[in-house]
């Protein structure tokens, strides 16, 4: 069935997504040592650090930020593929997503030969970029990384 290999798909970059997360988590943290315990819960990957827990959603495709309501005042994160799409869907639901003062979102391609992320701050990104360029400069960063293919 269609369906069974597209479940098999999505559950697949879900977990190749969560696994770079992981190991990109670690690493960050290799000097610091603040990382307390790190789990899956609730759809997240839950990071519980000394001072403070971070939320981060692995979306390989962002179709859907509604959730994002329930979560404005924690430290949030969403992980997704760097494709066309994705970059769309960021400018499409800008405005909606700088709203967000602890939110941040990861472009990813693990298999880039160039940069493997890109990471942007909407609420901080809006204060301090004029409006009629947010496109081309959301379209620069896209382009620092090599787009992801299924």
């Amino acid at each position: 069935m269609r369906i069974q290999g597209e479940i098999l798909e999505a559950t697949k970059e879900y977990l190749e997504l969560k696994e770079w997360l992981v190991l990109f988590i670690q690493h960050k943290d290799i000097f610091q040592k603040k990382i307390v315990k790190i789990e899956e819960k609730e759809g997240f990957v839950l990071v519980e650090y000394k001072d403070h827990t971070h939320y981060f959603a692995i979306l390989p495709n962002i179709t859907d930020v509604s959730f994002l309501d329930d979560y404005k005042d924690k430290h949030l994160s969403i992980i997704t593929y760097n494709t066309k799409d994705n970059l769309n869907t960021l400018i499409t639901q800008w405005q909606k997503l700088a709203e967000f003062s602890m939110l941040s979102v990861y472009f990813v391609n693990p298999y880039s030969n160039t940069d493997k992320k890109w990471i942007i701050y909407p609420f901080t990104h809006s204060k301090i970029t004029e409006h009629g360029a947010l496109k081309l400069g959301l379209q620069t960063l896209f382009e620092s990384v090599e787009e992801y293919k299924r």
